[in-house]
């Protein structure tokens, strides 16, 4: 039996945090990564879990590496909780704004931050500390790069007739993600996390490659490898508009989690 969305999350967490926390241990904080309801996380630290997903017409990809650049992060600020009570435990790089009458409390990142999602791992700060509490989602803005640093990196690696491949699939966007529980769960509550804990916001790996049947494009010449690489922009017949695709699944495929530090 596939293991719950909790159970995964936890260990999921826990594995990767037994690296990714250990800058705050005594903390609460926020991170990114990837999760797959399919994959059963690791047991142990290192390496990170295997992610792994599928095109349309069953080819299987594994991820190698994922980057991606995020800015203007938002929470909104647990009921109850005000700035003032957080001076010195927010994160340097947070913003912390008060409940108003028209509106709830807000956290806010202005960033960009660079995340190894692979990994759960901030390139360019510790793990962004925040209160504990009930979060019911987190958002935050793809930030657009340069040609030879996009907004999003990632590498998969596929076999396609008895040679190793790879699927570069890079973008640049501005796109909102949005990270929410899975399933209807609502709000997350993070009021009785112990130290070390942290708040996850993932992208799901499983349906990144939904409507694009890589197989069957590479069989109709629809799709060419260059070398071992594959990318998808010049992609014709069936798998014509595939980047643009694969792009939009992944930007819809925020979700979020928590672990509870034992």
């Amino acid at each position: 039996m596939a293991p719950s969305l909790k159970s995964y999350a936890s260990s999921l967490a826990a594995v990767l945090c037994l690296s990714a926390c250990g800058e705050d241990p005594n903390g609460y904080s926020l991170r990114f990564s990837l999760h797959s309801n399919r994959v059963r996380a690791a047991r142990d630290p290192m390496p990170p879990p295997e992610y792994a997903f599928e095109s349309s017409d069953g080819l299987t990809f594994h991820v190698d590496s994922v980057l991606a650049r995020l800015s203007d992060i938002r929470l909104e600020l647990p009921p109850g909780i005000r700035c003032a009570d957080q001076q010195g435990l927010l994160s340097p790089r947070m913003t912390c704004e008060d409940a108003t009458e028209e509106q709830p409390g807000r956290l806010t990142v202005a960033g960009p931050l660079e995340w190894d999602l692979r990994q759960g791992l901030s390139l360019d700060a510790a793990g962004l500390r925040i209160p504990r509490g009930v979060y019911p989602r987190i958002e935050a803005r793809l930030e657009r790069g340069t040609p030879s640093h996009p907004t999003f990196q990632s590498r998969s690696s596929f076999t396609w007739q008895g040679m190793a491949s790879v699927l570069d699939a890079d973008f640049q966007s501005d796109a909102v993600l949005r990270f929410e529980p899975q399933g209807g769960e609502g709000s997350l509550d993070f009021a009785s996390a112990e130290d070390g804990s942290a708040l996850w916001g993932w992208l799901v790996v499983d349906r990144w490659l939904d409507e694009v049947p890589v197989a069957g494009c590479l069989e109709s010449g629809d799709l060419s490898l260059l070398g071992n690489s594959l990318t998808l922009e010049a992609g014709q017949g069936a798998c014509a508009g595939a980047s643009e695709r694969m792009r939009g699944n992944i930007e819809a495929s925020g979700a979020m989690g928590l672990s509870l530090h034992p």
